[in-house]
């Protein structure tokens, strides 16, 4: 017969277990996915599992989504049109991101996408200006860090969701202090840029090939060159280093569920 002791560790580990159940999917997964201008990032985002809900920060990006925008299995949000001396695109988008948090509303898309970390960043900057009495585009060093813990913060809480998660961000050319060598690195503060990463299991990078027929897009998801991917996801020689930018194709490769939400 089992002692006390035993059982009440027997139980405790279930409960843990229906926790973390009850807490995670393991058939959602997290993408950060970077690129040069015209790499097609946005793009990317419309091959993940639909209905797809685009909160679009990059002015005019919705064009490239026409299409599915049309059929009716992408719906775009819009949140470009201000400017930085009167901000009030990041208070509503955050109004509207914390109610789809707390109501579950996202759970209802198989993809939901922030496009792009780079002009989000810019909006929360312009509203933490305004509120501080900045001048417009400026922010003092104490407001650096209340900003940082933002971006973390949506970034994990919306991984938590029942939902594919799709994150663009820019690329910029810089050079290293140190060894002079050409990097890429994401197009945000400094301190983000080896923050953000660490907060998503895929981190992938689009990049536009030269080949003999022409241009071809084509997806990193591993190191290459002064590029930085990487992939769980793609583990164990699931990935080539060199992919078709194709959420679904990717998924099916890696033995995840391709099927659509009803909409």
């Amino acid at each position: 017969m089992e002692n006390k002791k035993e059982k009440t560790f027997k139980e405790r580990l279930e409960e843990i277990r229906k926790i973390n159940y009850l807490d995670q999917s393991d058939t959602n997964f997290t993408v950060l996915v970077s690129g040069l201008p015209g790499s097609g990032k946005t793009s990317f985002i419309a091959t993940g599992r639909r209905p797809i809900l685009v909160d679009m920060f990059d002015p005019r990006g919705s064009i490239i989504l026409e299409k599915g925008i049309k059929e009716g299995w992408i719906v775009v949000r819009k949140f470009w049109n201000e400017l930085s001396s009167r901000p009030t695109a990041s208070q509503r988008w955050y109004r509207m991101w914390e109610d789809d948090i707390k109501t579950g509303f996202l759970n209802n898309f198989g993809t939901y996408a922030i496009d792009s970390l780079t002009t989000l960043i810019h909006a929360l900057s312009n509203e933490i200006g305004r509120r501080k009495g900045r001048e417009p585009g400026t922010l003092a060093v104490q407001d650096y860090q209340p900003l940082y813990a933002t971006v973390r913060d949506i970034i994990k809480l919306t991984s938590t969701q029942n939902v594919d998660f799709i994150l663009t961000a820019h690329l910029v050319n810089s050079e290293d202090d140190v060894t002079g060598e050409v990097v890429t690195e994401l197009d945000t503060y400094k301190r983000l840029r080896s923050q953000i990463p660490l907060l998503f299991t895929e981190k992938y990078v689009l990049m536009v090939k030269a080949t003999s027929s022409g241009a071809e897009r084509i997806l990193l998801t591993d190191y290459y060159r002064r590029f930085r991917a990487s992939t769980q996801l793609g583990a164990n020689g699931k990935f080539a280093r060199e992919e078709v930018p194709n959420i679904k194709e990717l998924l099916k490769k890696a033995g995840y569920p391709t099927e659509d939400k009803p909409y």
